[in-house]
């Protein structure tokens, strides 16, 4: 655990607290939630995070009764097409395997968008692996984010804890500020008889860990049929966790 100890025996329980952070010190935090998230040594090192947040950045972290359990970390980046500010991209998002499922995670995001919108900021982006079936609920359905596109190998090679050895095929998806009273909220979409479907797999966290050749097979279908719709754009995710995708208008 990253500040205080935790007893793993009992559940996690209480009000939820996210703070922005701003000094070396909190930059320490942040990066050390990452490492332990991804299972990796210095995934951003907290002279990284310091120097950009004295460039107009933001970070995070989120306490349950007093102990650290998640963090975020976003750069600044140049206005996207058509948008009246900067964009805000937030790199990295975690979570303690401790803490998981407790809304920790959409409670770091929506402080991040009030944030983003504070500091006059028009759009947040980020990416996730299309694969992770909880992920894509997250984005598209309880925040309710807009697919930008689909990227083949975004990262490159990845060596972290969760991600090696595989593709780091991504969906860049965008959470539009400017112009919104509060962060929006997504909802399942009825795919229509012209939508096109792309499946997602029940667990594909735990499929790697079982069968890789499986795995991977999800990936190179799936990264397959996305960029066969180039076409398309995704509209949402279905109630049986597809991506529903429809033409887009000219």
């Amino acid at each position: 655990m990253v500040s205080g100890i935790h007893d793993e025996r009992e559940p996690f329980r209480g009000r939820i607290e996210v703070e922005a952070v701003s000094d070396p010190a909190g930059a320490v935090v942040v990066a050390s939630v990452f490492d332990q998230v991804w299972s990796v040594k210095t995934m951003v090192s907290p002279e990284i995070i310091v120097a950009c947040l004295h460039n107009g950045a933001y970070a995070s972290v989120a306490r349950l009764e007093g102990v650290v359990v998640g963090a975020a970390f976003a750069v600044v980046g140049r206005a996207l097409d058509g948008a009246r500010g900067l964009n805000l991209h937030s790199h990295a998002t975690g979570v303690v395997p401790e803490a998981a499922g407790l809304g920790i995670g959409e409670s770091i995001k929506r402080h991040q968008w009030r944030w983003a919108r504070d500091h006059d900021f028009a759009t947040i982006t980020w990416t996730f692996d299309p694969l992770v079936r909880r992920n894509a609920w997250f984005n598209l359905v309880t925040l309710g984010v807009r697919v930008m596109g689909y990227h083949v190998n975004f990262y490159g090679e990845l060596n972290d804890g969760i991600n090696a050895g595989e593709q780091s095929d991504r969906l860049l998806v965008c959470w539009d500020v400017d112009g919104y009273v509060d962060g929006a909220h997504g909802a399942v979409v009825e795919p229509d008889p012209a939508a096109v479907l792309i499946d997602t797999p029940p667990d594909i966290a735990l499929l790697r860990k079982t069968d890789a050749v499986a795995a991977a097979d999800w990936r190179n279908r799936q990264r397959s049929a996305f960029l066969s719709t180039s076409a398309y754009r995704v509209a949402g995710l279905s109630e049986s966790y597809s991506y529903v995708l429809r033409k887009e208008s000219n």
